[in-house]
């Protein structure tokens, strides 16, 4: 099907982040980071260690990109955190 026959979609704009000031003390589960360890969002109740290792290798991950994000309208808070195994043996593989 052509391009315009498939008629215009709206295009709903996303915001993955923005520039901040930088970090000076790395404690902080509420700020957006790009690697380094993990600011775990209720520090006293850790997840399993098995969310941060390889499913496949089952070495450690690194944390690639940590996020607060906060849910519109609710109580509750939300971080997401990232992470990804660097061994090339993992790469493009279902189960990381």
């Amino acid at each position: 099907m052509s391009s315009k026959k498939q008629g215009k979609q709206k295009q709903t704009p996303i915001l993955l982040g923005f520039p901040d000031v930088p970090i000076e003390q790395d404690n902080d589960a509420y700020v957006t980071k790009l690697g380094g360890l993990p600011n775990w969002l209720a520090p006293e109740i850790r997840p399993s260690t098995k969310v941060c290792h390889c499913k496949l290798c089952k070495r450690p991950m690194y944390l690639i990109f940590q996020s607060y994000v906060p849910l519109p309208d609710s109580i509750y808070h939300r971080v997401l955190y990232v992470w990804a195994c660097n061994r090339r043996a993992c790469m493009r593989k279902e189960g990381r």
